[in-house]
C-alpha cells in the first residue's frame, strides 16, 4: 500500500486548525459564560491571565492552516479533510459568537471578525466536501471486451 504525502501533509493541517481552534473556543466558553466563572476562576483563567499575543495570533494560524490544508489537498479526494475544516469553522465561529453576546453587540474590529473568520474556514470545509463528492473515483471503459482504467492502454489494446 502507498502513502499519498500530499493527502497525509492536509490532513495534518486541518487537524491543526482543529487543534488552534480548540483552546480558542474553550476560553471563551468558560470567560464570557457567567454560569461557568466559578470554573474558570479555580484553573486559573481570568480575563488578562493569558499571554497578550494569544487572541491575535490563533485567529492568524486557524487561517493559514485552514487554507494550507485546503490548497494541498486540492486534487485529493478527502471527507476527512472536509469534515476537519468544517468541524473548525464552527467551532470558532461559536466561539466568536458567544463572544458577540449572540449578535447583541457587534463592533468592528471585535468578535464579529471571529464570525467572519470562522464561516470562512467553514465554507472551505464545505467547498472541500463538495468538490470530493463531485470528483470522479476512477474512469472505466469497456470496448470490445477489454476493460481498462485508462484511454492509452484501450488504444493499445486494440
Amino acid at each position: 500500500m502507498t502513502t499519498n504525502s500530499k493527502h497525509i501533509l492536509s490532513v495534518g493541517l486541518a487537524a491543526a486548525t482543529l487543534l488552534a481552534v480548540l483552546p480558542f473556543f474553550a476560553g471563551s466558553v468558560l470567560l464570557l459564560q457567567p454560569s461557568l466563572a466559578q470554573l474558570a476562576a479555580q484553573i486559573g483563567l481570568v480575563p488578562g491571565a493569558g499571554p497578550a499575543w494569544f487572541v491575535p495570533v490563533v485567529p492568524i494560524s486557524a487561517i493559514v492552516l485552514a487554507s494550507g490544508a485546503f490548497a494541498v489537498s486540492w486534487n485529493q479526494r478527502s471527507y476527512l479533510v472536509a469534515g476537519l475544516l468544517a468541524a473548525s469553522g464552527i467551532i470558532f465561529t461559536l466561539a466568536a459568537l458567544i463572544a458577540t453576546g449572540y449578535f447583541a453587540v457587534i463592533a468592528v474590529p471585535g468578535p464579529i471578525l471571529g464570525v467572519i473568520i470562522g464561516l470562512g474556514i467553514f465554507g472551505l470545509g464545505v467547498a472541500k466536501s463538495i468538490r470530493t463528492a463531485r470528483a470522479p473515483v476512477a474512469a472505466v471503459y469497456l470496448r470490445g471486451g477489454v476493460l481498462t482504467d485508462n484511454k492509452e492502454s484501450l488504444r493499445e489494446a486494440r
